[in-house]
């Protein structure tokens, strides 16, 4: 089920990440930009959290 999540986490930052719209602006770019690589961050953090529990049992 995480890697579920975590898969959804990676297309959402994707898409934002290379989404552009022209009635954003350049504070609206930077902030989309941040936006989708805090989702692929949060989802190597799910990835990670799954990988050290299964190290420990």
């Amino acid at each position: 089920m995480r890697w579920f999540f975590a898969v959804l986490f990676i297309l959402f930052g994707a898409f934002l990440f290379s989404l552009t719209i022209d009635d954003l602006g350049y504070i609206g770019h930077i902030i989309m930009k941040i936006i989708g690589f805090g989702c692929f961050l949060f989802a190597g953090l799910i990835v990670r959290k799954k990988k050290e529990k299964q190290q420990l049992s």
